[in-house]
């Protein structure tokens, strides 16, 4: 409301200046200017912008087909004229720009749900293992395990799990690596693992487009002491075999959203709008027959 006054005040006093003969904006045309007089000041105001002149209005001005000398001239008739009233003037600017919102609201609103939709149709569980039990030196293999790479995009990890009371280790963690087509191992995601009888770990990790072209696949690796101080590793030393029970280990993953959209116009529309083979035929039509 303080932006709103502000471009009636200013236009007023120009007004009081100069009451040559102009043209009379009328009333809806006057509040289009000021609504964007105010989409104006609002950029202004973000963008920290500095003006002191009412210069910057002139471009809105001209865009409806008036002048500054316009603008005054009618801004002026209100105060002489005792049926108009600017205040109605002000408040058909602020409904447009009322309305505008409540139409940008809905907007919003349906590509957020549109977007859901999508995550939701596109997520797959590409890991869920239970009980998986590591009593014996023979178990030790499964602590690591290797995960197929589902893709660019999110990945969410979950597991309960319970370590042996006596085992008094300190730092072992439950770590992902990525594996490149180089067969070099880089981390994506670690959590700590503590002895725990109801032990539980939840996380994220995302893989860009970019990073996706070199990775063919992720280790899992449930005793990670890779980490571990020398320090804490002589204060409580890792245990010869670690004894640990998971009740359940998930690994869920959803594509970027770009490609979630794309799978929910694939099933909806039964086609790709666009798709290679059609642009293909496009840049190389076939050759009529002669």
């Amino acid at each position: 409301m303080k932006q709103i006054w502000y471009i009636v005040l200013a236009a007023t006093l120009l007004a009081l200046g100069s009451c040559d003969r102009r043209k009379i904006i009328p009333d809806d045309e006057l509040a289009a200017i000021f609504h964007d007089a105010m989409v104006v000041n609002a950029y202004i105001d973000n963008q920290h912008v500095r003006l002191d002149s009412m210069n910057i209005y002139e471009p809105i001005f001209e865009k409806y087909g008036y002048t500054t000398e316009d603008v005054r001239y009618t801004i002026s008739s209100f105060l002489r004229r005792k049926s108009a009233n600017l205040s109605d003037v002000v408040d058909g600017m602020i409904k447009s720009i009322e309305d505008e919102y409540n139409a940008l609201k809905i907007e919003v609103a349906k590509l957020d749900t549109i977007e859901d939709v999508a995550k939701r149709m596109a997520y797959s569980r590409i890991k869920h293992d239970t009980a998986i039990v590591i009593k014996t030196k023979r178990d030790t293999s499964k602590l690591r395990h290797f995960i197929d790479f589902a893709g660019a995009g999110d990945y969410s990890v979950g597991m309960t799990f319970s370590i042996d009371k006596n085992d008094k280790s300190r730092g072992r963690r439950m770590t992902i690596q990525k594996i490149l087509k180089d067969s070099t191992k880089i981390n994506v995601y670690s959590s700590t693992m503590n002895y725990r009888e109801d032990g539980f770990l939840t996380g994220r990790f995302s893989i860009s487009e970019r990073d996706a072209e070199d990775i063919i696949g992720f280790e899992l690796y449930l005793d990670d002491f890779s980490q571990v101080s020398k320090k804490m590793s002589k204060e409580y030393p890792r245990p010869k075999l670690t004894k640990m029970k998971v009740n359940s280990l998930i690994i869920d993953y959803t594509p970027t959203l770009e490609r979630c959209i794309e799978i929910l116009y694939e099933d909806q529309l039964g086609i790709r709008i666009f798709a290679d083979t059609l642009i293909q035929s496009i840049e190389k039509p076939k050759k009529q027959d002669e």
